[in-house]
C-alpha cells in the first residue's frame, strides 16, 4: 500500500504537477531545498543541524505521503523559520542564473556530442534538395515590415553598399562567423572594406552576374566602382540549418541514397583545383553534406547524365531523380570529369572505380556526391569518404521556415 501511495504522489507531483494544490508544491519545494542545503553543505555543518534538517525532512515527506494539509503547512512553516537562520541557505539570484547556465550548457554539449548536432550549409551543393546560402540581387531594400517577414520566413538579410569613391576591387575572402554562420569580406584599393553574410561561392556569382568578377586565361579579373556606384544591394537567404543524428549509425549501417555529413580528415579536398571559380570556397571545408551515393564493394562510374552502381543506373529514387535532371534539378544529371582537365581526379571517362569493403569497418569506403553536380566539389574529384569520417545523416531542416523545413530525404 505504501509503495502505490509513493506512485500516486510521484505521479501528481511530477507528471501532473500543474494540478497539485498549492500547500503540496510548497511543501514539495521545502523537501528539496533541506535535502539540496545538506547535500551542499555537509562538510560544514554540525552534527545537530544536520540531525534537525533531516528530521524536518522526513516529517514533512510522511505529511506528503498520506495528504496531511494540516500538518504539511505546519511543517512548511517552521522548516521556513530554521531555515531562515541557517548560513547560506538563501542563495543569490546570480548564483542561480550562473548555476542554470552552467547546467544548461553541459546538456547542449552532452546532446551536441553524443546524440544530434546543428550543421549550416553554406554552399550550394546540395540545391535543389538543401539551400546553401544564396543571394538575390533586388532593385531596392524594402521596408522594415517586409524585412522582419523575410528574415523570419527566410532567414534573409539584405545587405546594401555604395561606392563613396572611385576604387577597384582587391580581393575577395570568407571567414567564419558565430561558427554558424560564414561572412564574405570584399576589400578595396583605398582600404575600404564591405561585409556580406554569405559564402565566398554565391558573392563570387554575384559579382560576375553584374559583371564586376571576369574569370579569363590569364585568371580573375576583378572590377572597379565610381563614385556613388552600387557595390551590393541584395537579399541574402541563409543556408538551411539542419540536425545531423550522430547515433544512427552505431544502430543500422548507412544507405545509398541519404543526405549525410562527414569530417574531412585525411580527405585533401584543396588537391583538386577545379577551373570553375564558383566552387573555391568548398575547398578545404572541414565538414561537408552530401548525398550518399556509393557503399563498400561498390563500383561506380558517371555516365552522362547517369550514375551507374555496379554497372546498372542507382534505383534510388533520390539519386535517380538527380540523374532525370528535370526542374529543378539541373538539367545535366550526373557529370562525369575529362582525365585531361582533372588528370589526378578519383572518378573520370578513364572508367568505373571500386569502393574498398575491408575487414577494418573504419576504412570501408563511400562516395559522396552533390544533387547540384554541376556545383559540387565532391567524390568525382578528391575521392571516397572513410567510415571513420562520417558523422551521421541528416535528419531535420530545422531553420529557415521555407518548403524544406521538416524530415530530410
Amino acid at each position: 500500500m505504501k509503495y502505490f501511495r509513493l506512485f500516486l504522489n510521484w505521479l501528481l507531483d511530477s507528471v501532473c504537477a500543474w494540478f497539485s494544490p498549492n500547500w503540496r508544491k510548497q511543501a514539495r519545494e521545502t523537501s528539496t531545498a533541506l535535502k539540496r542545503y545538506v547535500d551542499y553543505h555537509r562538510h560544514a555543518l554540525e552534527a545537530g543541524t544536520i540531525a534537525e534538517c533531516s528530521q524536518l525532512r522526513q516529517e514533512l515527506d510522511t505529511a506528503l505521503l498520506y495528504w496531511n494539509k494540516e500538518e504539511a503547512v505546519r511543517i512548511t512553516k517552521q522548516a521556513g523559520i530554521k531555515c531562515e537562520a541557517l548560513h547560506g541557505f538563501k542563495r543569490g539570484a546570480v548564483v542561480e542564473m550562473v548555476e542554470s547556465f552552467f547546467v544548461i550548457m553541459v546538456i547542449f554539449l552532452g546532446v551536441r556530442t553524443y546524440y544530434v548536432q546543428p550543421f549550416r550549409i553554406p554552399t550550394g551543393s546540395m540545391q535543389p534538395s538543401l539551400n546553401g546560402i544564396i543571394v538575390h540581387p533586388v532593385d531596392e531594400v524594402p521596408g522594415l515590415a517586409q524585412r522582419t517577414w523575410d528574415m523570419l520566413t527566410l532567414g534573409s538579410a539584405y545587405v546594401e553598399a555604395v561606392a563613396d569613391t572611385n576604387k577597384t576591387l582587391v580581393n575577395i575572402e570568407d571567414h567564419p562567423k558565430y561558427l554558424l554562420f560564414t561572412e564574405t569580406t570584399l576589400s578595396f584599393s583605398d582600404g575600404s572594406k564591405v561585409n556580406i553574410p554569405s559564402a565566398k561561392g554565391a558573392v563570387i556569382q554575384y559579382l560576375k552576374d553584374q559583371g564586376k568578377l571576369t574569370e579569363t586565361m590569364f585568371g580573375i579579373k576583378l572590377g572597379s566602382y565610381r563614385t556613388g556606384e552600387t557595390i551590393v544591394r541584395a537579399r541574402v537567404d541563409a543556408g538551411d540549418m539542419i540536425l545531423v543524428n550522430r547515433m544512427a549509425y552505431h544502430f543500422r549501417q548507412p544507405e545509398r541514397g541519404e543526405t549525410f555529413v562527414f569530417d574531412t580528415r585525411g580527405i585533401n579536398t584543396s588537391m583538386q583545383q577545379p577551373s570553375a571559380l564558383r566552387m573555391s570556397d568548398q575547398l578545404a571545408g572541414t565538414h561537408y553534406i552530401k548525398r550518399l551515393c556509393g557503399l563498400p564493394g561498390d563500383t561506380l562510374q558517371v555516365k552522362d547524365p547517369a550514375l551507374l552502381v555496379n554497372g546498372v543506373p542507382a534505383a534510388e529514387p533520390t539519386i535517380a531523380r538527380v540523374a532525370a535532371g528535370q526542374p529543378p534539378f539541373n538539367t545535366c544529371g550526373y557529370q562525369e570529369l575529362s582525365h585531361r582537365d582533372q588528370p589526378l581526379a578519383y572518378m573520370t571517362d578513364l572508367g568505373p572505380v571500386h569502393l574498398q569493403n575491408t575487414t577494418d569497418p573504419a576504412l570501408r569506403e563511400y562516395a559522396a556526391l552533390g544533387d547540384n553536380t554541376t556545383n559540387s566539389l565532391d567524390s568525382r574529384y578528391w575521392g571516397p569518404v572513410r567510415q571513420y569520417n562520417i558523422i551521421g545523416p541528416a535528419c531535420f531542416a530545422l531553420w529557415p521556415f521555407t518548403s524544406h523545413w521538416g524530415s530530410i530525404e
